[in-house]
């Protein structure tokens, strides 16, 4: 699918697990083709962020888009075309190489 437009938009970007607020009111724009790195100490959020990119988590407000879908309503179009592999990453030991691909190919 083409589409206008940059390769991620966030806008307002919010999270909050309870009282603590984990991502606050971030925004960026990533264009098609540019290199960009997400850099901060532990704890700034993010993962939180890019989980919520990944169609993970859902932001308590602010929005974005992600290859032209909407963060908060295309969760599962995003999904289908992203890859995400988590930080703790570790291979299921009863399953082959192909199998574990699969599996996390699909959250």
């Amino acid at each position: 699918m083409d589409f206008a437009g940059p390769a991620v938009q966030v806008d307002r970007l919010t999270k909050m697990f309870g009282d603590f607020t984990a991502v606050d009111q971030v925004s960026f724009e990533v264009r098609k083709g540019e290199i960009f790195g997400f850099l901060g100490p532990n704890g700034a959020g993010k993962t939180t962020v890019i989980k919520m990119l990944a169609g993970l988590l859902l932001p308590t407000s602010g929005g974005g888009t992600v290859a032209g879908f909407d963060i908060l309503t295309k969760t599962e179009s995003i999904k289908r075309r992203i890859g995400y592999m988590s930080q703790l990453f570790s291979l299921y030991a009863d399953l082959t190489v192909e199998e574990n691909i699969t599996f996390f190919s699909g959250l």
